[in-house]
């Protein structure tokens, strides 16, 4: 199974319902909204969203318009947020599916640009809703995972925990693979933050054991990253920190991604290159490679144990190296 991160299994199920409507259109309309898709695919989102603004000429009806319009406003994700808001303000839905791909879109909006927390979570909570309604269970995945890290960031990582455990009960049952290690990704970060270290960073590993198991390249990118921000930001542990982020910027060049993903990471890198160049320890440890952990240098590393932020002992040293663990306990007990 290959990848799409561009085009999720929610979004996949509009465009398929927009290409069927647009089936008795003349060959020079489906062909440009074909092509607007594959640019999307391709994370070439400004040729998309013209492709589709030229597709809005046609004589399409009403609901074809605004099926256009929506698919249009999503490649606006990047852009100045004024310019989406007013995008955003023009789209008419003319039925309930337009409208829950409608609100999906204003709590994005809300929670990833503007900081509304609480608005997003109403719109995401109309989206769940009306998907559970409508019978789509991609879009009420989509929108119970939207609202599992809107929750997050307002500290209420239980709730979140809760929502990713029913987001990846139902995308289980459901077939909704890609879904299942995004969802793990964020219970991890959430236990992280209730200080359940082990049970966190294992949640991230098995989202990135599924991803990779599945060929969910982004999803493994993305598990990759997480684990980056966690040994950066909670554990302050900035070399490991740096093997994960330029592991999840590795993994991610293979597919196409939203430039504010590569843009983030790169702020990360450059974040972490600061702390670390700051820390006397760098002088001694430097950027580990995690494929140069091997006898010898987990020995001399262990003996020669000075003082990590957040890690006291060499107990503790095991327990956050992450993928080398049981390699470093070995050499610890020994």
């Amino acid at each position: 199974m290959s990848s799409a991160p561009m085009i999720p299994a929610h979004e996949q199920e509009h465009v398929d319902r927009v290409s069927a409507a647009l089936a008795d259109q003349p060959d020079a309309v489906r062909e440009r909204w074909d092509r607007a898709v594959r640019h999307v695919a391709d994370a070439q989102v400004y040729d998309a969203y013209l492709e589709f603004n030229e597709l809005l000429k046609a004589p399409l009806d009403q609901t074809l318009q605004t099926h256009v319009q929506l698919q249009a406003v999503r490649c606006l994700r990047d852009a100045p947020v004024e310019r989406s808001k007013t995008e955003l303000a023009l789209i008419d839905p003319q039925d309930a599916y337009q409208t829950l791909v409608l609100d999906y879109r204003l709590g994005w909006l809300m929670r990833h640009r503007l900081m509304s927390i609480t608005a997003a979570v109403q719109y995401f909570d109309r989206v769940r809703e009306e998907a559970r309604r409508l019978g789509s269970r991609a879009w009420e995945v989509a929108a119970l995972l939207e609202k599992a890290q809107a929750l997050m960031v307002q500290g209420h990582f239980e709730q979140g925990i809760e929502l990713c455990t029913r987001v990846y009960n139902l995308s289980r049952r459901n077939g909704l693979v890609e879904y299942i290690p995004r969802a793990l990704t964020y219970k991890g970060f959430a236990e992280v933050k209730l200080d359940k270290h082990h049970a966190g960073e294992e949640s991230i590993q098995k989202a990135h054991e599924l991803a990779t198991r599945n060929g969910l390249v982004a999803e493994q990118g993305m598990a990759l990253h997480q684990l980056a921000q966690i040994y950066h930001y909670d554990f302050k542990f900035y070399g490991l920190a740096l093997e994960y982020y330029q592991q999840a910027q590795a993994t991610l060049a293979n597919v196409p991604t939203w430039p504010s993903l590569a843009d983030r990471i790169e702020a990360d890198v450059a974040a972490a290159q600061s702390e670390l160049a700051d820390l006397d320890i760098a002088k001694i440890l430097g950027p580990i490679p995690i494929n140069r952990l091997r006898q010898e240098y987990l020995t001399s590393l262990v003996n020669g144990f000075v003082g990590i932020p957040g890690i006291d002992n060499r107990s503790q040293l095991g327990e956050r190296i992450g993928l080398t663990r049981q390699a470093i306990h070995r050499n610890i007990n020994s």
